[in-house]
C-alpha cells in the first residue's frame, strides 16, 4: 500500500475542515440536558463523591474476604556467634553457625461474636449510603445548573424586551419630532423622548451584561473554557398550573421514596446499627482455627560420615596389670544435606485457640457507647433531614402558588398599561397630553413586561422543583 503525498491544496482543504467541524463543535448550543449530562461527567464535586463511593466497594470486598481464612508464610536466615544453642540440635556452640528457617501458617474465625458478619453488612450499607450521597450532590448540581440555564432564558427575553423598547422610543422619537417639525409639538417634548430614549439605551446595555455574567455563571459551573463560544437552546417556556394537581403533602410523600438526602440518612442509621453490634461482639469469646508448618537447616547439624581405624588402642588392665587392647576407630564427621534437613526438620501443627476477654481497661465499653451515641445522631440526622425536605417542599409549593398568583396579577397589569399606553400614545401625537405624561405611561408598560417576565420564569422553575423532587427530573 502506497502513500500518496498531500499537496498544498488538499492540505488546505483538509485544515479548512477541521477548523469548520471543530468551530461548528464550539457553537453548537447546549439543551438543558446537554448542560446536566457534562456535568455528570465532569462535574469535580461529582467525580470526588463517586471515588468515595469507589473507595466503598472495596470495603464490601474485604467483608467478604475477612470471612476467608488468613495464609502467610515467611523464611528467615541468620547467623549465631558465641556461645549459643542451636535451635535444631539443641547444643551449645561457640563457632558461627549460619541458619534458615521456613513456616506457614495459617487461622480461620470459628466465631468472634459475628464481628465479620456485621462488618460486611456494615460495608454494604456503608456503600449504599455512598451511592445515595453521589446521588444528592448529583441532585445539587442539576438544580444549580438549571437555575443557572433559566436565568439565560430570562436574560434573553429581558434583552429582546429591552430591545423592542429601545425600537419603540426610537420609533416615537421620529415622530415626535416630524410633530415638533409640524408645529403640533414643542421642543421639550422631543427632549423628553430622547432622554427617554437614553434610560433605555442603558437598560439594554445592563440587559446585555446581566446576559454575559448570566452565561459565564453557567459556563463556569461546566468548568468550560469562557472564550469557547456557547449558546443555549431556547425551549418553550410555557406557564401551566401542573402544580395544582397535587398538594404538598402528597409531593413530600412521593420525595420520601426518591430523595438521596433522606436515603442515605435512613441507610447511616442501619450502618451505624451495625457498627453497634460490631463493638458488642468484642465482647464474646472468640475461637480460631490454627494450622502450622515448619522446617529449617544449621550448619551446627552434623552425621557420621565413615569410621576411621586407629590400631589396638588399649582399653585397661588385668589384674595381673596385664594391658587389654581392642581394635580402635574414630567416628567422622560431616554436615548433614541441606535437603536432608529440610526433610527431617519438617514439623506441622494444628490447634484450637479460645481467646475470652475479661478485662482490657474499660476499651470496647467505651466503644460501645461511643457507637450507641453514633446512632442517636444518626436517628437525629434522619429526622431532620426528613423535616428540611418537609420545609423545602412546603416553601416551594407556597412560592409556586404565589408566583402563579403575581404572574396572574402580572399579565392582568400588563395588558391594562398596555392599552393604556396605546391610548395615552395617540393623545400624545394629538397634543393633548405631555411628553411626561407619556413617558411615565410607557415606563409603567416597561417595568409590567419585566415583571410580567420575572414572574413566570420565577412560576416555571418552581413548579419544575415539585416534579425534580417527585422524582421526574429537571425537564424544560
Amino acid at each position: 500500500m502506497t502513500i500518496k503525498k498531500i499537496t498544498p491544496v488538499l492540505f488546505f482543504f483538509l485544515l479548512m475542515t477541521l477548523l469548520h467541524t471543530g468551530l461548528r463543535a464550539q457553537t453548537q448550543s447546549w439543551s438543558l440536558q446537554d448542560c446536566i449530562d457534562y456535568a455528570m461527567l465532569h462535574n469535580i464535586e461529582i467525580r470526588q463523591q463517586q471515588l468515595n463511593e469507589k473507595a466503598s466497594k472495596y470495603d464490601v470486598q474485604q467483608g467478604y474476604a475477612n470471612i476467608l481464612p488468613t495464609l502467610n508464610a515467611e523464611g528467615t536466615q541468620g547467623f549465631n556467634f558465641g556461645r549459643s544453642v542451636d535451635p535444631f540440635t539443641n547444643e551449645f556452640s561457640t563457632e558461627r553457625i549460619m541458619r534458615q528457617d521456613a513456616r506457614a501458617g495459617s487461622s480461620m474465625v470459628i466465631f468472634s461474636g459475628f464481628q465479620n458478619i456485621n462488618y460486611l453488612r456494615y460495608n454494604m450499607l456503608r456503600n449504599t449510603a455512598m451511592r445515595y450521597d453521589t446521588e444528592r450532590t448529583q441532585n445539587d448540581v442539576t438544580l444549580n445548573i438549571a437555575a443557572a440555564y433559566m436565568q439565560i432564558l430570562y436574560n434573553e427575553d429581558l434583552l429582546e424586551t429591552a430591545r423592542q423598547q429601545v425600537e419603540l422610543i426610537k420609533s416615537q422619537l421620529e415622530r415626535t419630532r416630524s410633530l415638533f417639525q409640524g408645529g403640533t409639538l414643542p421642543r421639550g417634548s422631543v427632549l423628553e423622548i430622547e432622554a427617554r430614549l437614553a434610560e433605555e439605551e442603558l437598560n439594554l446595555i445592563n440587559a446585555e451584561n446581566n446576559l454575559r455574567l448570566s452565561y459565564l455563571e453557567l459556563m463556569q459551573m461546566l468548568d468550560l473554557d469562557p472564550a469557547m463560544e456557547f449558546s443555549v437552546v431556547r425551549p418553550e417556556v410555557a406557564v401551566e398550573e401542573t402544580y395544582m394537581m397535587h398538594d404538598a403533602a402528597h409531593v413530600y410523600e412521593k420525595a420520601l421514596q426518591t430523595e438521596p438526602t433522606v436515603q442515605s440518612a435512613q441507610t447511616r442509621i442501619l450502618f451505624v446499627e451495625r457498627q453497634l453490634a460490631i463493638e458488642r461482639g468484642r465482647m464474646s469469646p472468640s475461637l480460631f482455627l490454627e494450622g502450622s508448618l515448619f522446617t529449617g537447616y544449621s550448619e551446627a547439624s552434623m552425621q557420621p560420615a565413615y569410621r576411621q581405624e586407629l590400631g589396638p588402642v588399649q582399653i585397661g588392665y588385668l589384674q595381673d596389670e596385664t594391658p587389654v587392647f581392642t581394635d580402635g576407630y574414630r567416628t567422622m564427621m560431616q554436615r548433614k544435606p541441606y535437603s536432608d534437613q529440610i526433610r527431617d526438620n519438617f514439623s506441622q501443627s494444628v490447634s484450637l485457640r479460645l481467646r475470652i476477654p475479661i478485662f482490657n481497661r474499660w476499651e470496647v465499653r467505651t466503644r460501645i457507647q461511643h457507637a450507641k451515641i453514633d446512632l442517636e445522631r444518626a436517628r437525629n440526622n434522619f429526622e431532620l433531614s426528613q423535616n428540611n425536605l418537609n420545609k423545602i417542599i412546603q416553601q416551594a409549593h407556597a412560592d409556586a402558588q404565589a408566583a402563579y398568583q403575581r404572574y396572574q396579577a402580572t399579565t392582568k397589569s400588563l395588558d391594562a398599561f398596555s392599552e393604556s399606553f396605546h391610548y395615552t400614545r395617540q393623545r400624545f401625537e394629538l397634543g393633548m397630553v405631555s411628553s411626561v405624561e407619556f413617558n411615565e405611561s410607557q415606563t409603567r408598560l416597561a417595568r409590567a413586561e419585566r415583571e410580567v417576565l420575572q414572574a413566570k420564569y420565577d412560576y416555571v422553575f418552581k413548579t419544575k422543583i415539585m416534579e425534580f423532587y417527585m422524582g421526574q427530573g429537571f425537564q424544560l
